[in-house]
């Protein structure tokens, strides 16, 4: 296997070959025996004012790269690697408290850490949770996987009854040193205002009635039509609301914020329909992104609607799918995605930095969990969920502390996780360890690394 552990070879090789391997794959290809490793890195000395710094972290060494990952591991066991390494890097380098203590630090009075197993599935109780779907590896897959659930049943029960919906992808132009802290709201204002006023939701009744009332009353209802109501596209066409999702890139060309929008439609809607739509988003956003002060959009490419295809059932749209295929992991699940071409998703250039120590990536994770920070991922317009018969939706916190319950398999008490943490990548074995041989089996584990024991579930009472 080809080291990655120069950076600037690794950007100019997916540059020229536009290919790359998801890091789970990258993964078990270096937990292959005989695999070449990254050699320890050197560091960088840079200064403050310095530009956007290359090289790589002092820290970083080939011990932080999917250690102790068995390559014959399933892609549940390699994902759960992954995703725990990648935290564990944003344990020493995020900016965000809560990341850093997300995974590491128990929480409750005991300070101790249980593990539990549900359905032959080894997790943690006890831990802090950030709860961030954009900056935490860990918290997004769980909080996506139950938005992707949430959205592909609404859309499954839509859909059996006869009504259709359809994608639209809205994108801006973008240059490389275009930040992304002003991107972002210029693509979430854009959709908003292409989504108001009365060319959208058309004119109101209250609207309507006061210009009757002036028919009326100025006597120009003699010899003349009584006046019509002025409807918006979203009436004639059958709209009943949206949901959005933001997904952020990055390549050549810097960032690359864009939205993916469900677009839920009563009935069917025929051609005419849907180019109506089509021009109608096309020419607001154009507007709106003129009006910003960016170039126009690309004529075809700004804006594109197509026709979620539904399945013969609708298991098609509830699968946990992991390519995407389903309308709920299309629009929901950014943290299983790749980006297109030599473009990245943000995870990649984290497991990108993971890899090679690369500090420009760090720089450009840095700016990213900054400027998304509070933004909303995922929104579903007023009124949607009660129309989908969608059942009430919980916060992203909530989410990511729910606690999935299970049989309680260990106890591990607060100075031996203290220890476990200090090991790259020994969280994880752990829970391999759990499930191939409970206690007994974590015990070995840690042995072997002059740790231990952890103990029966039983003893916590002892310790309180």
């Amino acid at each position: 296997m080809t080291s990655v552990s120069d950076p600037a070879s690794a950007r100019q090789s997916r540059a020229i070959t536009g290919q790359r391997v998801t890091p789970e794959t990258r993964a078990r290809l270096a937990a292959s025996p005989g695999a070449q490793r990254p050699p320890r890195s050197l560091a960088l000395e840079w200064g403050p004012g310095d530009a956007a710094p290359v090289g790589r972290r002092p820290w970083h060494y080939a011990k932080h790269v999917s250690t102790g990952l068995n390559a014959a591991a399933d892609q549940r066991v390699t994902r759960r690697h992954v995703r725990a390494a990648q935290r564990e890097i944003l344990w020493h380098e995020s900016h965000l408290e809560r990341v850093r203590k997300c995974g590491r630090v128990p929480v409750g009075g005991t300070g101790h850490v249980l593990v539990r197993d549900n359905a032959d599935v080894a997790h943690y109780a006890g831990l802090a949770t950030c709860g961030s779907i954009w900056a935490c590896p860990v918290c997004s897959g769980k909080i996506r996987n139950t938005r992707a659930d949430d959205i592909s049943q609404a859309t499954a029960k839509w859909d059996r009854q006869g009504n259709a919906v359809y994608m639209a992808t809205f994108t801006a132009p973008h240059d490389m040193g275009m930040r992304l802290r002003n991107l972002l709201p210029v693509i979430a204002d854009g959709f908003r205002t292409v989504i108001s006023g009365r060319a959208w939701v058309g004119e109101s009744p209250s609207a309507y009635a006061k210009r009757v009332e002036r028919w009326e009353d100025n006597g120009l209802h003699k010899g003349r039509p009584r006046p019509v109501r002025s409807t918006g596209i979203k009436e004639r066409l059958g709209i009943v609301g949206t949901i959005r999702a933001m997904e952020v890139t990055y390549g050549a060309h810097g960032w690359h914020p864009h939205l993916h929008v469900l677009v839920y439609i009563e009935g069917e809607m025929n051609a005419r329909g849907l180019t109506e739509l089509t021009l109608y988003l096309r020419k607001r956003w154009a507007r709106f992104i003129v009006k910003a002060g960016y170039r126009v959009p690309h004529d075809t490419h700004g804006v594109q609607v197509q026709l979620c295809e539904s399945a013969e059932e609708a298991g098609k749209y509830i699968a946990k799918t992991q390519d995407g295929r389903a309308v709920g992991n299309e629009i929901a699940r950014g943290d299983l995605k790749q980006g297109r071409k030599e473009s990245r998703t943000p995870f990649e250039i984290l497991d990108d930095f993971r890899w090679t120590g690369d500090a420009e990536d760090l720089a450009i994770w840095h700016e990213y969990e900054s400027a998304t920070k509070g933004h909303q991922a995922i929104t579903w317009s007023k009124g949607l969920r009660a129309i989908l018969g969608a059942t009430d939706e919980k916060s992203d916190e909530d989410i990511a502390a729910e606690e999935i319950g299970g049989a309680d398999l260990a106890l591990i008490p607060n100075d031996l996780w203290s220890a476990i943490v200090k090991v790259p990548g020994l969280s994880s074995c752990v829970l391999d360890s759990a499930e191939r041989g409970g206690l007994d089996a974590i015990n070995r584990l840690l042995s072997h690394h002059g740790l231990g024991p952890a103990l029966p579930p039983e003893a916590l009472k002892y310790l309180e």
